[in-house]
């Protein structure tokens, strides 16, 4: 085993974890010792190499790693190529946006109307979003005595069937026999696309933008929207 000055210093970051005092102590280990199933890493280096992958050690760090055959000037195996490549405060900065996707995907925004929400639909949809969402607006709505609820499709990139069919059938099909009116807003050409072979309720209230949806809201409360005169001394 060889390793270069750079893969010396990160995997004395690991030492605390392994049974080593110093990276020099790993030269003429066997890889087995590292493993909790050796038989997984031996049969990458027998047929599937090269092989990339991006792995945890210790639940603490991340590394990208690229494993290759090391051939000799005859051409023949002497042994393998491992490249490393510390990716822990990537995959960190990759969870973090995961977590904000996550958190604003479920985002259930008030509105003027005190008894209607906004529910922003935001980038792809999939079915464990999906499923996410229709919890949370479920339980929001039956905890605060919601009579509305707008679905904005603007913000979509992506919507598949299933996700497609968990958020215009299931969910407002529940809120209905909940007695709340749902209401879709932001739908475009390619939102119809995405929803025309589903089994929707044709009185469904559809709008372009979310404007005219809580401009609908307001007429069925009964209240109107007047343009306040703007004074000119402010």
């Amino acid at each position: 085993m060889w390793f270069n000055e750079r893969a010396e210093m990160l995997l004395k970051s690991l030492i605390p974890y392994l049974p080593i005092n110093h990276p020099s102590e790993l030269i003429g280990k066997s890889i087995d010792e590292f493993h909790q199933n050796p038989s997984h890493q031996r049969n990458i280096l027998l047929y599937q190499l090269p092989y990339e992958s991006t792995i945890t050690l210790f639940d603490r760090f991340a590394a990208s790693i690229v494993i290759s055959e090391y051939l000799n000037e005859s051409g023949e195996k002497t042994g393998y190529l491992l490249v490393w490549r510390d990716v822990t405060e990537k995959q960190k900065e990759l969870q973090e946006n995961k977590k904000l996707v996550s958190e604003l995907s479920s985002a259930i925004i008030p509105t003027i109307i005190d008894n209607a929400i906004l529910i922003p639909l935001i980038g792809t949809m999939n079915e464990e979003r999906s499923e996410k969402l229709i919890d949370n607006t479920l339980n929001y709505c039956a905890a605060n005595n919601t009579d509305y609820v707008l679905l904005d499709f603007s913000g979509l990139s992506e919507l598949n069937a299933s996700s497609a069919q968990a958020l215009c059938e299931t969910m407002t099909k529940s809120l209905s026999l909940m007695g709340i009116l749902v209401v879709y807003v932001g739908i475009t050409k390619r939102v119809v696309q995405w929803l025309m072979n589903l089994d929707l309720d044709p009185k469904i209230p559809t709008f372009s933008t979310f404007r005219q949806g809580i401009n609908h809201v307001v007429n069925l409360e009964g209240y109107s929207l007047i343009l306040k005169e703007r004074d000119e001394n402010h």
